[in-house]
């Protein structure tokens, strides 16, 4: 007897991450954070991360969210992609921001970054005429080895 299923496209890109480019996008706010995480958990849950590895990046997503929500723009939307290969998982957060994000990469948050992440990267596009907002974008990176 074959079972039939029905799988929902989300489903279908969980299921074959190097096949799509999973994203979401949801409301800059912090009452999201809990949606981001449990997409966060579910799409990084179908690379070959250990579970400590698995929720560091989880941890790491929702501090450089909370980076990005804290200077987004009113009614903006934060987005979340994530991208892999056969070495790594990045989960890319971005959002239109109010200014330019002026984190050291020497405070202390950031430190909590470079602990749970194997790579971050602040990128910040200034705005242009007659635009007047900040695109900023972080990225994380984590092997999917732990000895890498």
């Amino acid at each position: 007897v074959q079972e039939h299923t029905h799988v929902t496209s989300f489903e279908r890109a969980i299921l074959s991450p190097a096949a799509t480019t999973p994203s979401l996008s949801v409301s800059a706010s912090p009452d999201q954070l809990p949606v981001l995480r449990s997409l966060i958990r579910t799409v990084a849950a179908h690379y070959a991360l250990s579970l400590s590895r698995l929720s560091d990046l989880v941890l790491a997503a929702d501090e450089a969210a909370t980076i990005l929500i804290s200077r987004a723009l009113p009614f903006s939307t934060l987005t979340c992609t994530f991208d892999g290969n056969v070495a790594t998982v990045q989960v890319i957060l971005s959002t239109t921001t109010t200014g330019q994000i002026t984190t050291s990469t020497s405070s202390f948050i950031w430190h909590v970054l470079d602990t749970l992440a194997d790579g971050v990267v602040l990128e910040q596009v200034p705005p242009t005429l007659p635009e007047k907002n900040w695109m900023a974008t972080i990225t994380l990176t984590k092997a999917l080895q732990a000895g890498s």
